[in-house]
């Protein structure tokens, strides 16, 4: 058995937003022969379950909020290490500047997203990922409860605004998944330590995990297990990979599984 672990935007789906037949007939095949099929990304565990419930059933993980959470397809968590709300709280208020200038910093709850502030990104999570949101403010958590990440979206060209503390860098995992968006996770936490939690909990070596992707926070787990770039893949995701596919508006997916992945 090979454990298969893939990206969702800019490798598994395009600007579009939809998946090729191509590429889920392709994944569907790897099921069939009893290989396992894992999504891992910074979205939430409900929306990347919506997209393993499109292909047969098999043997299927999900990998939610940049490696945070690890789940089976029925959500039963099987790793998760998160930030608090505390720290949530903190964060917000030590960066309230760029909120007051258009920046919206809001978190992702165990189901939920969650906000202090009401903001245009709120309403694109949402509906992007079909969950729920909830007032922090109205509604707040315990100091310790759990959050997968929070994050800093701004649609802005200059970022020079955020002004991290030393601090804020050692205790976070920050993750630029796209211009957009800044991220931060427990500093235990990437991709690729979800992809690890789930390799153990499989038993599989690690020749026999194959890791697909095409950003930054896919660079880690492309460098550390079988590690194809997309032909639209960053520099330095495609320097650490160990085989470079077609674009993803060429199906590099199908492309790598028949031409790299080994039977």
């Amino acid at each position: 058995m090979k454990l298969l672990v893939f990206d969702v935007d800019g490798t598994l789906i395009g600007a579009d937003l939809l998946w090729k037949k191509s590429t889920v007939d392709s994944l569907n095949s790897c099921l069939l022969k009893g290989d396992a099929i894992a999504i891992a990304s910074g979205r939430p565990a409900l929306m990347i379950k919506a997209f393993l419930d499109k292909l047969i059933p098999g043997k299927k993980f999900v990998i939610a909020a940049n490696g945070a959470g690890v789940y089976d397809l029925d959500l039963h968590p099987l790793s998760i290490v998160g930030v608090t709300f505390e720290d949530y709280v903190h964060f917000y208020h030590d960066h309230q500047n760029v909120v007051d200038l258009g920046a919206d910093i809001y978190c992702y709850t165990l189901d939920k997203v969650g906000y202090l502030k009401y903001g245009s990104f709120i309403d694109f999570e949402t509906g992007l990922n079909d969950i729920g949101s909830i007032d922090l403010l109205a509604h707040p958590l315990n100091p310790n409860d759990p959050l997968l990440k929070f994050m800093i979206a701004w649609d802005h060209p200059d970022w020079s605004k955020v002004n991290l503390s030393d601090e804020e860098k050692k205790r976070y995992h920050i993750i630029r998944s796209d211009p957009r968006f800044l991220e931060f996770v427990n500093p235990k936490v990437d991709k690729a330590t979800g992809v690890e939690a789930l390799r153990l909990h499989l038993g599989l070596k690690k020749r026999d995990v194959y890791c697909f992707g095409d950003e930054g926070n896919d660079l880690k787990m492309v460098q550390d297990y079988q590690g194809v770039a997309m032909g639209n893949a960053i520099p330095e995701v495609k320097k650490a990979a160990k085989f470079v596919t077609l674009s993803v508006g060429e199906d590099g997916v199908s492309y790598a599984i028949k031409h790299f992945v080994k039977d």
